[in-house]
């Protein structure tokens, strides 16, 4: 009877290791296929949010919804996530795939409130200073030059609403960003201001800017990181200070979308290489 023959050790270990070599190389090319999913997901839901928000242009006479109004809550007095809704009308639109969802530095109430929903997303809201007084030069930022009943004036800013025909760059106009742990509802937490006055609240606001400088304060320590502190927590913002609050998870590179309905992936400092010095490449103002 003729013997079986069984593999011997040194043939398991070979075969072991050609497994663990073919897992070496292809658990990466596993990893990118699965992040680039994600961009294109991402990239996706950007362009249908904009998309959504030209529409509604279209039927309110060319004008912008605001970021948010005089009361700071949307439910009272409105915000792009609630007016768009009838031409988005899917919140997960609102979600970049590598969002972590997390809460860190949100008050303690819109925590458990019923309407402190994570979205990815936030508008161009740039508030910037024009000698006199601070306009919005954004497309969809914070309304606070009306008179509102419900809140009481609120009357510190001039231009704070944006008209589509008023744009005059639209393929270089940023209308969204990504944020990660911002939400839907309440003041600061729909739009990037281009300010750090609200940092404290859980919703940073500085543009990228590539000519910021490292060890400049908390929004750009010595190690070159943003780093803000909010309602008690300490908010690793973004390891490069020079991308501001916008997030950049894929590589080094963020989602933006552009007010000609256009998006992209980019590098955050492509939008405002030098506020300063070379402010008609900064691609926040709408105005420039």
């Amino acid at each position: 009877m003729k013997a079986k023959r069984a593999f011997t050790l040194i043939e398991l270990l070979v075969v072991i290791a050609i497994i663990a070599i073919l897992a070496a190389i292809l658990f990466p090319v596993f990893a990118q296929a699965k992040m680039a999913a994600k961009k294109t997901g991402a990239l996706s839901g950007a362009k249908q949010l904009t998309l959504g928000v030209l529409m509604y242009t279209n039927d309110a006479d060319d004008t912008y919804p605001m970021g948010s109004g005089a009361c700071w809550w949307v439910p009272t007095d409105g915000g792009w996530t609630y007016d768009t809704q009838p031409y988005v009308k899917n919140l997960e639109l609102l979600r970049d795939p590598t969002d972590p969802k997390s809460k860190a530095g949100w008050p303690d109430w819109l925590k458990t409130n019923a309407n402190g929903i994570n979205i990815s997303y936030v508008s161009n809201g740039f508030i910037t200073w024009t000698g006199s007084i601070n306009d919005m030069v954004g497309v969809m930022g914070l309304v606070q030059n009306l008179t509102d009943t419900r809140c009481g004036p609120q009357n510190w800013m001039g231009r704070a609403i944006t008209t589509a025909s008023n744009v005059t760059n639209p393929s270089g106009t940023v209308m969204f960003s990504e944020r990660f742990g911002s939400q839907p509802t309440w003041g600061v937490g729909l739009f990037i201001a281009g300010q750090n006055w609200w940092d404290s609240m859980g919703f940073p606001g500085n543009l990228p800017n590539g000519a910021r400088v490292i060890g400049g304060g908390n929004d750009c320590n010595a190690q070159g990181a943003y780093v803000a502190v909010a309602n008690g927590a300490t908010l690793a913002v973004n390891k490069n200070c020079k991308f501001g609050a916008v997030s950049a998870p894929y590589s080094d590179q963020a989602v933006f979308s552009f007010t000609d309905g256009s998006a992209k992936v980019m590098n955050p400092v492509k939008t405002n290489p030098d506020q300063n010095n070379k402010p008609a490449e900064n691609m926040w103002n709408a105005y420039r």
